[in-house]
């Protein structure tokens, strides 16, 4: 469930970041200046409506970093230092087999894809299973 005070809290963070007031927010994403006075003010809760204008203007936003709370959101390592090592591993695995001489695929061309994980700098990973 959406923790409203959390939401309010990112959004007041995210007007903040762009320095925008209330009413230079609201024309950003398209809404009546009231609406988004009523939603700072807890009279009213965010629509889907008014969630997706904020996720769509705004490109940094994700919908797990905007309706969670960062304790909710799944990550795949524990801290920032181990993604750090994690992609710079990854990076170099990448650069050694781009800069190989041998013309071979990395992946043997009989091998099948199960899934493709993508894994982003704030920890949070989408994961992609190709269709059969």
């Amino acid at each position: 469930m959406l923790n409203i005070d959390d939401f309010i809290s990112r959004i007041e963070k995210l007007m903040e970041t762009h320095q925008l007031s209330a009413a230079a927010f609201a024309e950003k994403i398209g809404v009546q200046r009231s609406s988004v006075s009523h939603i700072l003010s807890k009279r009213n809760k965010p629509s889907l409506d008014f969630i997706l204008k904020v996720h769509h203007h705004f490109e940094e936003t994700t919908f797990d970093t905007l309706l969670l709370s960062k304790k909710s959101t799944p990550t795949l390592f524990s801290d920032k230092n181990e993604l750090d090592e994690k992609i710079s591993f990854q990076q170099n695995s990448l650069a050694m087999a781009r800069s190989s001489n041998d013309k071979k695929s990395i992946f043997p061309a009989e091998e099948e894809i199960q899934q493709i994980i993508q894994v982003y700098k704030d920890g949070s990973f989408k994961i992609f299973v190709p269709k059969t």
